[in-house]
This record gives C-alpha cells, sequence and structure tokens, in this order.
C-alpha cells in the first residue's frame, strides 16, 4: 500500500509465505504466485526504470471492494481483473470517465458501471459464502485461507471490443441461407451468443447518426443494431448492455462485376432485452464527443427554460440523399401541433391529477405540419415512429413564434400544409399521453385488406410477416436517378421483391422496391413483421394485386423473426385441383411417383464459383457451401405436378439418413458437381445410356427404390410465371404402335416445406380431407 511508492516495473522484491498456484484462470499465467493476508512482499532494490507510477489504495480500491463485498476465490478474482480490464479499453478515456467506470465504494455511494455489469454474475458466485475472518486468515495455526480451497473456473463470459464481434458470423462457412438469381448471390445468416464457446457480452454507447442506421460503439468500432420496437430518446449516448441478441451478417455478390462483393454485418435485439448501466448523457463528468460529423451521438444538455412544441407525428417517410451533397440525408414527416407554444423548464414538469385530466383541454388545438429533417437533424429518424407523440425543444430559443416560420424554399400557397425545418441542434424528447387522443389514428392495412379490389388511395400503408426476398435482376439504368445512394449495400440498378403474408390468414402480397435512392433496411429478413408506408397498389396484366415502392417509401421493421416456424399459420390441406394462385403457400397430402433429376455441386462460400476438392478454383478460398436441387413428379389423387426441391427436402424426399447424405458429400466434393437424370417414362425424358460411373449409379440407385414413393405432407406455392398453358400433342409407342394423344402440362410447383407423416395421422388427414371433398 503506502500510496504504491516503490511497486513500479524492474523493482526486485521478495515474497515470503505465498501460495504456489497452477492454472487459476485461463485468462492469466498457467503457474502464479498468490499472496494472501499472511504473505509479505519486501522491496529489496527499487527501479531503475522509467515506468508509470500506478498507486494503489484501499479506500478507493475497486478490485478490493469487490473482492471482499462478493467473498471471491482466486480464479473468481482473476476474472474480476480481466473484465475489468477490457471494460476499461472499450470506454475509458473518450466515453466514460474513470469515477463512473469504478464508482463510489461507500454503503451509500452509487455504483459504478463495472459493478452494476459484475454484481448478478458475482452474487451467483458467492452464494450462501460467510464473510471472512480476516484475523483468523493471519494468526490461526495451521494456516487457512481461501486460497488454500482452490478450483477451476471456466470463463462465465467474456467481454470482446465490438471490432470482434463481427468476425465469427461473418465466416462464409456460416453463409448457408440463399436469396439468389442468375447474377446475384445472396447470402444471410444470424448467430446467437449462445453458439459461440466464449459466451461474448454485448455492451456499448447507443450512437444516432444521420445515415441510416443506429449503433452501438466503444473505442474500436461502431457496430450497427435494429432496436424492436422502438429504443426511447433518452437511451442516446448511454452504456447499454444487451441481453438476448443476434448478430446478422448478409453479404451480395454480384458475379456479372468480377464478383464484386459487399457485407454488411448488424446486431438484432428487443428493447425490453436492454438494461441502461451508466447515463453518460447526463453525467457532468463525462466527456463530451466533439462536434464533428457524424453530428454528436448524445443529446444536448437543457441548462435553461426553452420554446418547446408538443407534435403528434402521423406519417414518416424514406431517409434519403440531399441532392447535389455527399453522405448527407434527409426525410420528412406528417404531423399535428399539438396546442400553442410554451417554454420547457431544464427541470422535469411534475403535472398533478387535476393537469392529467386537463391535457386533452389544453393541447385541443391543432394544425397539420410538414416536418423537414435535414443533415445532421435526420438522426431523429430512428425514432419517428406514427401515432407517436413528441416534444421538439428549441435549444438556445425563446421566441414562441419560432415554430411558424416556413423555410425560405417552401412555396407559399394556402393549400399546401405549413412546412418546418428542424434545426441541427434542437433536441427531441418522448412524451407520455395520459388517455387517448381524440383525434383518429392511422392504421395501417392488412395483407387481406391491401388485396381486396375496394382498397383506394394513391399510397397506401400495409403491415404483414416477410416470407421471402430476392432480388431482381439489374433494371435499365436510366430509370434510376444518378443521385443514388454511393454507400448502398444493393448494387446500383437492382430491386427486391419481398412477400409478405398475413399472421392470421393464408393470403400473400408481393412488394416491388427499389432501393437505389436510400439506405437498405436491416433487419428485412424472412420471419421479420414489417411495417411499409407509401406504397403504390397496382394490378399486373394477370389480375394479380401488387405493391410498389416510390422515393417515399418508408420501411419499419416492427417484430424480429421468431426462433421457428411452430407461430406461422398452417394452411388447410388441399388439392393440385384447388391452386389459390401464384406465391400462394398451400398445404396436400400427396406421394412422389417418380425423381426426374438430382443436381449435387459444392459452390465458393466467396465467389459462388465451383468449388471443387476443398478449394475454389477462381479466389483459392478454402469455405464452399453444399447445394442439392431435385425435381421430381408428385401426385395427391387430383393431378400431378413438377415439385421442384432444394438442400433439405431433398434428403426428406429420398428417405436416406444423415451419415449417409454426408459421406455423399464428400464424395461430390472431389468432383464439385453430380447431374443425375432419371431415365424415367418415357414421355417425361429420353432414354439414355446406362452410365459407367459409380457414384452415379449409386445415386441413381437412391432416386429409383421403391422407399421414395411415399405419403409426404407437401407446403409449397406455385412458381412465378407457371400457370397451366394449353395441351399440346404428343408422341408414344407402345411395342410396334404409336399414339398421339393431348397431353395437359404439368403444373411447377417450388418446396417450401416437406414432412414425414404417421401411418395414425395419415388415416385421420385423409378422412379429413373427404369429409372436406363431401361438404
Amino acid at each position: 500500500m503506502n500510496g504504491g511508492r516503490g511497486l513500479r516495473e524492474g523493482a526486485t522484491v521478495e515474497v515470503t509465505d505465498a501460495h504456489l498456484q497452477q492454472s487459476p484462470s485461463p485468462h492469466f499465467h498457467q503457474i502464479v504466485l498468490s499472496c494472501c493476508l499472511r504473505s509479505t512482499v519486501r522491496v529489496r532494490q527499487f527501479s531503475r526504470l522509467c515506468a508509470a507510477l500506478s498507486p494503489t489504495s484501499i479506500s478507493g480500491n475497486l478490485h478490493l471492494h469487490l473482492l471482499f463485498r462478493y467473498h471471491l476465490h482466486l480464479p473468481e478474482y482473476l476474472w474480476v481483473c480481466e473484465i475489468t480490464k477490457k471494460l476499461k479499453e472499450k470506454f475509458y478515456p473518450c466515453m466514460v470517465k474513470r469515477r463512473c467506470l469504478w464508482g463510489s465504494f461507500s454503503s451509500s455511494g452509487t455504483p459504478g458501471l463495472t459493478e452494476k455489469l459484475l454484481s448478478e454474475t458475482l452474487s451467483s458466485f458467492s452464494g450462501l459464502r460467510c464473510e471472512r475472518d480476516l484475523q483468523g486468515e493471519i494468526l490461526k495455526e495451521p494456516h487457512e485461507c481461501p486460497l488454500g480451497q482452490y478450483s477451476a473456473l471456466p470463463s462465465p463470459w467474456t467481454l470482446p471490443p465490438l471490432s470482434l464481434l463481427p468476425s465469427p458470423v461473418s465466416d462464409s462457412q456460416y453463409l448457408q441461407n440463399e436469396e439468389s438469381n442468375q447474377s446475384l448471390h445472396w447470402t444471410h445468416h444470424a448467430l446467437s451468443p449462445k453458439h459461440l464457446p466464449s459466451k461474448p457480452r454485448l455492451i456499448g454507447v447507443l450512437q444516432a447518426s444521420c445515415s441510416g442506421y443506429l449503433a452501438l460503439k466503444d473505442q474500436t468500432l461502431s457496430l450497427p443494431c435494429l432496436v424492436v420496437p422502438r429504443p426511447s430518446i433518452s437511451w442516446i449516448g448511454c452504456v447499454l448492455e444487451v441481453g438476448p441478441y443476434e448478430l446478422v451478417t448478409e453479404r451480395v455478390q454480384d458475379t456479372e462485376r468480377d464478383g464484386r462483393m459487399s457485407t454488411m454485418t448488424y446486431v438484432v435485439f428487443h428493447s425490453s432485452d436492454v438494461t441502461v448501466l451508466h447515463q453518460s448523457s447526463g453525467c457532468p463528468s463525462c466527456p463530451r464527443t466533439p462536434s464533428v460529423s457524424p453530428p454528436p451521438c448524445k443529446i444536448a444538455k437543457l441548462e435553461g427554460a426553452w420554446a418547446s412544441r408538443i407534435f403528434l407525428l402521423k406519417r414518416v417517410e424514406a431517409l434519403v440523399p440531399v441532392p447535389g451533397s455527399k453522405g448527407t440525408f434527409q426525410f420528412q414527416a406528417q404531423a399535428i401541433w399539438l396546442g400553442t407554444p410554451q417554454i420547457f423548464p431544464s427541470q422535469t414538469e411534475i403535472e398533478d391529477e387535476e393537469q392529467r385530466e386537463s391535457w386533452k383541454e389544453k393541447y385541443k388545438s391543432r394544425s397539420k405540419v410538414v416536418l423537414i429533417f435535414c443533415n445532421s437533424a435526420a438522426r431523429w429518424f430512428h425514432f419517428m415512429h406514427p401515432n407517436r407523440v413528441y416534444r421538439m425543444i428549441a435549444t438556445g430559443e425563446m421566441d414562441l413564434e419560432i415554430f411558424d416560420r416556413q423555410p425560405e424554399d417552401s412555396l407559399p400557397r394556402s393549400s399546401l400544409p405549413l412546412c418546418f425545418r428542424v434545426p441541427c441542434e434542437w433536441t427531441l424528447q418522448d412524451v407520455e399521453v395520459p388517455g387517448d387522443l381524440t383525434c383518429p389514428l392511422e392504421s395501417p392495412l392488412s395483407v387481406d385488406q391491401a388485396l381486396n379490389d375496394s382498397c383506394t388511395g394513391s399510397l397506401v400503408s400495409v403491415t404483414g410477416v416477410v416470407s421471402q426476398r430476392v432480388l431482381c435482376d439489374k433494371q435499365n439504368m436510366r430509370k434510376f436517378p444518378s443521385i443514388a445512394c454511393t454507400e448502398s449495400f444493393l448494387p446500383h440498378g437492382v430491386s427486391l421483391k419481398v412477400t409478405l403474408t398475413e399472421s392470421s390468414s393464408h393470403s400473400v402480397l408481393s412488394v416491388y422496391m427499389n432501393l437505389s435512392q436510400s439506405s437498405y433496411p436491416i433487419g428485412l429478413l424472412p420471419g421479420s413483421t414489417v411495417l411499409l408506408q407509401g406504397l403504390e397498389r397496382k394490378v399486373s396484366r394477370y389480375g394479380s394485386v401488387y405493391l410498389h415502392s416510390v422515393p417515399l417509401t418508408a420501411v419499419t421493421v416492427l417484430g424480429l423473426p421468431s426462433k421457428g416456424s411452430e407461430n406461422l399459420p398452417i394452411p388447410k390441406l388441399g388439392l393440385f385441383t384447388q391452386l389459390l394462385g401464384p406465391s400462394i403457400v398451400q398445404r396436400v397430402l400427396c406421394s412422389i411417383t417418380c425423381v426426374l433429376s438430382v443436381t449435387l455441386n459444392w459452390d465458393c462460400s466467396a465467389c459462388g464459383d465451383v468449388f471443387k476438392k476443398g478449394i475454389c478454383n477462381r479466389c483459392t478460398s478454402r469455405s464452399g457451401v453444399f447445394h442439392a436441387k431435385a425435381w421430381v413428379k408428385v401426385e395427391d389423387g387430383s393431378g400431378e405436378a413438377n415439385l421442384q426441391l432444394h438442400d433439405n427436402d431433398v434428403v426428406t424426399a429420398l428417405g436416406i439418413q444423415r451419415g449417409l447424405w454426408e459421406a455423399l458429400q464428400g464424395r461430390v466434393l472431389s468432383r464439385g458437381e453430380l447431374m443425375v437424370q432419371n431415365r424415367g417414362r418415357n414421355y417425361e425424358t429420353s432414354s439414355e445410356v446406362r452410365s459407367e460411373d459409380a457414384l452415379s449409379c449409386h445415386v441413381m440407385h437412391l432416386i429409383s427404390r421403391p422407399a421414395v414413393s411415399r405419403p409426404l405432407i407437401l407446403t409449397f406455392k406455385q412458381l412465378a410465371g407457371a400457370a397451366r398453358e394449353q395441351s399440346n400433342l404428343r408422341r408414344f409407342n407402345r411395342k410396334e404402335r404409336d399414339y398421339m394423344t393431348q397431353v395437359l402440362p404439368s403444373l411447377s410447383l417450388l418446396c417450401v416445406r416437406l414432412e414425414e407423416v404417421e401411418p395414425q395421422a395419415l388415416c385421420h388427414m385423409m378422412r379429413d380431407r373427404s369429409q372436406s371433398e363431401n361438404n
């Protein structure tokens, strides 16, 4: 102790009565000398090095405070030292001051950021441990102390810097979920921390940028994030700990442009899983973020009484680049001023019951307004949600008439609502409304309502669950303005088709989106619940209803994908003759009559080229992804159809064991690709000469087994543009006779899910289907 004088690097010390410990912690050396209260450390020679002095003290030492408060053993204490060190490296000194990290150790003091983070885990360590007998540890014979009860401790969790989090999930071996076309390969994967051996904790400062994303930040990286539902505005600049979360990596490769690839990694989590560890935005000791571009991530401190006004948000438009400016964005919002401008005090308003009851009368007067958020004011885009009430505070302004001033470039027409440009330095706050608002709220349409022919209006808003998303091929570049966002995740000129489903029905709605003029909406994953505002409702030449985006279309993710498909509606059993239309998911009880073809191949997960013998011939990558594709004939008693299967559904259809399937993948890896076409019936494929290749013969045997033809439950949808055509003439030969007859073309279906069915369940399904047909 003694102020730490003499305890510098390079000093010669003599240690007496120390304990020799082996492998006390994976974060420390394998063999250490551990000193207890009976040990002695004597300085024999002072250091001659110019090492910095690191004074210690008993009264303000965080390590000693945690050691005695939670009765820690040596491995636990070393783990605490490691976490404390990592936490300091993440935030000190640029984001959080030392006193906020350490806190106060008195009985009435406030715990710091470190103790808040560690308290739950350390309490589980201590359990029912008794308070240490310090005098006995020094004087008793034989000597007894906690170091004599040594036990190894695996790390409960780790605290990596944010710069290391994207590396596990961005590993190409995980990128197996694919939505691709001929020229664009789009893969994504979501990874939970429980799947990693280190169990990383996610801690960072919430930052609001004007470039389209929220982000968690430490001193190593700013990681984009999606918080569902909307986060509180007061969280900006706070240190947040996130419980369950998922790391998502999306990768798009354009094979037409020399394999050019773009990757985005972000984190998604629920707002209810967030713990605010430290409010640095209101802490006087924490440093302020410098006013550079991008704009400050913290809320300005309200030091004084300023003019303010409350508004109700009705609709938000998309965040788009500012024309003629690089790296700046803007968006507009349709709102309603509630009441009149007021002076907002620096302290929080305290309203009694009478004031709460008169809230509606106080804000009875209403007027429409279009709010324009430009440049750094665009950071509020992440917190703007329809049918919410906000308070706009004019920092540094006392004039209540400032909210009635229109921008100089607005059109002075009486038919248009008032336009107001929000200054960058102004502040927004959430407002809790007592009771219900008297003005009607705009509700988005459901998928069923959007498909209804009676739906009117130039622009509509719709909400639904994303069941599929597909990248469309590049369109004519002249259709896309040159002000497209240069930092867009998707290639320029590429459109996106999103299929929405209704959670309470089986309706499907296609939405075509052009994201060339806006930032890519993260979290737009299959299974997510989304709100799309400002879409054009159109009808195709075949009578199908679809929606198309406009430059003002805004995308909001309302819910994260569920862990499984058990929450999705299960379609009722039907027949092939009862098709409801393209892209509508249906379900039938059928059997496979013939396997037409099977294609097995390995693709490079980095560039999409052929992956052969464990290496890519194009980019020399050693990470590949196995794909399987098959075409089969299925029938359900009412008709026959061609069914396309992929990956795991191929294994289910063939009915082979996983071990055999993995061995088959290894054999295909040596050649990269294998295609087997069944000779089948003569009207399906032409006869082929029997192959002498052993692997092809083996696969031919697998697809020709009688066990393949068995009852299965098929969930499918009709392939786009695969409607029935007119019948045509086909020739059949039987011995010496030829026959010509009219043959209807088979339906082309895409398998969504293929399931085995138990014999007892099969009987019940056939009985229920017969009853429904009779009714």
